[in-house]
């Protein structure tokens, strides 16, 4: 008879957060709502986001690297950009980086910090300093904080205009404050494994009225349908417009048709009532591992308390032993994000190389393990025993 192979359970990045209550409700909703595309219910997501988060207004689109598309393009529509220099951070996603490229931009790399692995303060100065951009965008990385007090004072200093990418943040603080409330804007993922989920979805937040009613518009085309009444008045004041008939179909800006569903929007409400747990949990096992690992290889940290850990990240340059040992274990395990920007052919195709020697250290040894809110703590010291026994 052959040998039968008993696999340990997987233990996954990312595990099932729309749960069988989340979906009995859908069908419920299903079954009774008329409409499904953008409606009441991502007004009343949008609302509920707002107030979670702390900021004034949100736009629900189809996705978080939708919400970084959007933002940059209606930070070049705004008309407040005195060049189209943007720093953008060497260790974030890919599509942080290319709604920058992909609107004409020039896109400057900053290097990550040695600790959290946001924006370097000291390299951010410097570019600030010599390229005077208009725009700087950063990455909360895995959940973890930038040196949020430096930046900012350092892009009111050099008159820059900052977004937060929190795609992988959402819930963590920082000094009592939620990330996503520091900048001009701040993007939002709800993508499967974050800490909630929409299926697919992203958030664009902000305080600034003007830049909220420019979204809305370019979110839908670049008409003004969506708009708040007195900016729409301004709007068509503006141009002229005078023709109650025409004015639905009146396109103002070089819009995109990125709206989410009120599908979507449903799934999101019911998501926010658990949230907080979600993050607590996270949080929870970032703790444990810091506890378990942190006097055996390099492990991110930061001045984040709670962490909404997306994953817990680590460097060492037995990584490949490491990672080789998890699979084995069955334990799903990725670089650490995207590693550096530079070293992929999107960017290296186009812009010569510079020196970021904390973000390519990153490249070469950087990692991370499951940290999700599914995880028990059994499974968490297992995977820092694996961890501990290869470096």
């Amino acid at each position: 008879f052959a040998q039968r192979i008993i696999l340990k359970p997987m233990i996954r990045l990312a595990e099932k957060i729309i749960d069988n209550e989340d979906i009995s409700s859908l069908v419920d909703w299903l079954q009774q709502s008329d409409r499904f595309t953008k409606g009441e219910q991502t007004l009343m997501f949008e609302a509920e986001w707002s107030k979670w988060l702390g900021c004034n207004y949100s736009v629900f689109v189809n996705s978080g690297s939708s919400a970084n598309l959007l933002v940059t393009l209606a930070l070049l529509c705004s008309g407040r950009l005195r060049n189209k220099k943007v720093i953008v951070p060497a260790i974030s996603w890919v599509t942080t980086v290319s709604p920058a490229m992909q609107l004409g931009m020039t896109p400057i790399l900053c290097d990550s910090d040695k600790d959290d692995l946001g924006l370097d303060v000291d390299h951010f100065e410097k570019l600030c300093e010599e390229h005077r951009p208009s725009v700087a965008f950063l990455v909360h990385v895995l959940g973890h904080a930038n040196k949020m007090k430096q930046i900012t004072e350092i892009c009111e200093r050099y008159n820059v205009l900052l977004v937060e990418d929190t795609c992988e943040a959402y819930g963590s603080e920082h000094r009592g404050q939620k990330l996503g409330t520091f900048g001009i804007a701040s993007t939002h993922s709800f993508f499967y494994g974050h800490a909630m989920s929409t299926i697919e979805g992203g958030m664009v937040s902000t305080n600034d009225y003007d830049l909220f009613n420019l979204m809305l518009s370019l979110r839908s085309h670049g008409w003004l349908r969506d708009n708040d009444e007195l900016y729409r008045q301004k709007i068509l004041e503006k141009y002229d417009m005078n023709e109650p008939f025409l004015e639905n179909y009146f396109f103002v800006y070089p819009g995109l048709n990125i709206r989410n569903t009120d599908l979507n929007a449903f799934i999101g409400i019911g998501q926010m009532k658990k949230v907080n747990d979600y993050v607590s949990k996270r949080n929870k096992n970032y703790n444990l591992y810091l506890n378990n690992l942190s006097e055996h290889v390099w492990v991110q940290r930061s001045d984040t308390d709670p962490v909404s850990a997306l994953s817990f990240g680590l460097i060492h340059e037995n990584r490949m032993k490491i990672a080789d040992a998890l699979i084995e274990n069955n334990i799903e395990c990725r670089p650490l994000i995207c590693g550096s920007i530079q070293e992929h052919p999107f960017w290296y195709t186009r812009y010569d190389k510079v020196d970021l020697p904390n973000a390519t250290k990153v490249h070469q040894l950087g990692l991370y393990v499951p940290c999700h809110q599914a995880m028990t703590d059994e499974q968490v010291n297992f995977i820092s025993d694996i961890i501990k026994d290869n470096v």
